[in-house]
């Protein structure tokens, strides 16, 4: 197992609530991982957790040295006057023209890059989250619900982006509150209620015969 990201009993308290609770969990190269869990159970604590932007109360995080993390939690921050093409040149690395030209084309943006982001549908802004997400070819990708608002079509479009990505090696930790929506995607499934990973599925073809069984121990 070459193990990227390794969560060993974290624990979370806000101001004497408990958000997360002896959570271990880990992500490895090159598998795409799904954070299944109803609203409120500390999805988005747990993947802010892993990018640093809260400090942890208990256990710890270890991480593969230098590696690159990107992350897409809630909604993307936007320049509302900036075009989705100017997003993308400003956060490029090395100004490496071919991965714009290949994020645009993976989530068909050519009719909308070009206009300023506040124009953009709720759709529009999340795919180009998404792409700027993908952007640099990072070693773990974090997409927190990345298919809010996004239309059947773009749902499909997403999907194809993340496998194309994790052929090259890249890791996803993707969260949602919908059990199906992750099906045929995920190699694994994290199963988070009430801030504690209650199952950790190893096998997520078998997920739609023990769908109800599963949902069941998440209500």
């Amino acid at each position: 197992m070459n193990k990227l990201v390794d969560v060993k009993n974290m624990s979370i308290t806000f101001k004497r609530k408990q958000a997360l609770e002896a959570v271990d969990c880990y992500l490895e190269q090159g598998e795409v991982v799904g954070l299944v869990g109803p609203n409120g159970a500390g999805k988005t604590t747990l993947m802010k957790a892993i990018v640093g932007f809260i400090p942890i109360s208990k256990g710890g995080i270890q991480k593969a040295r230098d590696i690159s993390i990107e992350v897409l939690i809630e909604k993307p921050g936007l320049y509302p006057f900036l075009s989705g093409l100017d997003h993308l040149q400003l956060f490029v690395e090395d100004q490496k023209t071919t991965e714009i030209d290949r994020v645009i084309s993976l989530l068909n943006m050519n009719e909308f890059i070009g206009k300023k982001t506040k124009e953009y549908s709720l759709g529009m802004k999340q795919r180009l989250g998404i792409a700027l997400a993908l952007l640099n070819r990072p070693q773990v990708v974090i997409l927190d619900e990345p298919m809010n608002g996004l239309d059947p079509y773009s749902v499909k479009l997403l999907k194809e982006a993340i496998t194309t990505y994790r052929k090259i090696g890249t890791t996803f930790l993707i969260s949602s509150h919908i059990l199906s929506e992750l099906e045929q995607l995920v190699d694994r499934v994290l199963l988070l209620k009430a801030g504690r990973v209650i199952e950790n599925i190893e096998h997520p073809e078998l997920l739609e015969n023990f769908e109800d069984d599963l949902l069941a121990k998440l209500t």
